[in-house]
């Protein structure tokens, strides 16, 4: 495809399907090295690709706005046809998104062959399978179909370096030495969340086993989640749940003392495996659309536990903690 000067590339939801992009963004950086790339964005996690070497641009929007509000929908149309757009890609399926592109006269329109895909000029169609492709794999068989080529492997998260120090100064003063374990008790969806106890004893394992940096995190609404583990557990946690925001978390996961992230299914375990941060993530067997084989790391270092995730022991996800430390080399620390 040539002559293209200008491409939009559309996800508007969660982290974890945002970032699952990131190869397909790659792509059509490789098929168009000289094209202006925008990405559409939720404002909920925007923040998270507004240093990424392969956009030019991140386009700030609000999804909800967007699903709710025609006027809201026609003013973004208008500021779309105003930035001039050859090409545009989108990479969740969506009925206004898709129409968004057609009224703003974008002349090339690629999606999936869904919700209302006569706005487009070009559609996949794409056949579910048993098992269903990793999403990874889906979005850049998208982004194949729109630019053609091959994806070079390349998958990363780029900190800002004012946020990097920020974040070292806080942990040299929270956690002065050692390596440092992060620990996510909370998720979105409550019927992924593992127990507060079973987090709590977990800790308590982690803790005894020799690795006394225990972090956790989360979100403004999993403070509560946050508290509940410290309050039944027999150790002590710096917790800095509420207190982060994503590019403070990419820069975590990037820290050389941090080692691992234990976490049930949530945004902050693909944060961690791009930023080279390996996870042991807990996935509910029970729950709808909470399957590794779809939405698991990547990075051949991590490891995931697939059962009903109140039939999780702390004992096994401990000990699946011990065999991710062994294999990226991080030895047992001595405790007496």
């Amino acid at each position: 495809m040539s002559g293209i000067r200008k491409i939009l590339f559309v996800r508007t939801d969660r982290i974890g399907d945002l970032l699952m992009n990131l190869p397909a963004i790659r792509l059509l950086r490789q098929a168009h090295p000289k094209a202006w790339l925008t990405l559409m964005a939720d404002e909920s996690v925007s923040d998270l690709l507004k240093n990424h070497p392969d956009l030019d641009e991140v386009m700030t929007v609000s999804s909800a706005r967007i699903k709710r509000d025609l006027f809201y929908r026609w003013a973004l149309a208008r500021r779309l046809k105003k930035a001039g757009f050859d090409l545009a890609v989108f990479s969740n399926p969506d009925k206004h998104l898709h129409s968004l592109g057609f009224w703003a006269a974008i002349p090339e329109r690629i999606g999936y062959d869904r919700k209302r895909a006569f706005f487009l000029t070009r559609r996949l169609k794409f056949r579910e399978s048993v098992p269903p492709p990793h999403e990874i794999e889906k979005n850049l068989s998208l982004a194949a179909f729109a630019c053609g080529g091959s994806w070079d492997g390349r998958i990363f998260l780029t900190a800002d370096e004012f946020v990097k120090r920020h974040v070292d100064e806080r942990l040299s003063r929270d956690l002065p030495e050692g390596d440092v374990v992060v620990i996510h008790p909370g998720t979105t969806n409550p019927r992924k969340r593992w127990d507060a106890g079973r987090f709590a004893e977990l800790g308590d394992r982690v803790n005894a086993g020799g690795w006394p940096g225990l972090l956790l995190i989360g979100g403004h609404e999993e403070m509560t989640s946050a508290h509940a583990v410290t309050q039944k557990s027999r150790v002590k946690y710096v917790n800095w749940a509420g207190a982060l925001s994503l590019g403070d978390l990419i820069a975590l996961f990037q820290h050389p003392r941090v080692k691992i992230l234990i976490s049930a299914d949530s945004g902050p375990v693909h944060v961690a495996w791009i930023s080279g941060t390996p996870v042991v993530a807990l996935y509910a067997q029970d729950v709808e659309g909470c399957d590794p084989g779809r939405w698991g790391p990547r990075d051949g270092k991590s490891a995931v536990i697939h059962k009903p995730i109140q039939s999780i022991p702390a004992q096994e996800v401990y000990e699946c903690f011990l065999r991710v430390m062994e294999k990226c080399g991080h030895e047992k620390i001595s405790h007496h």
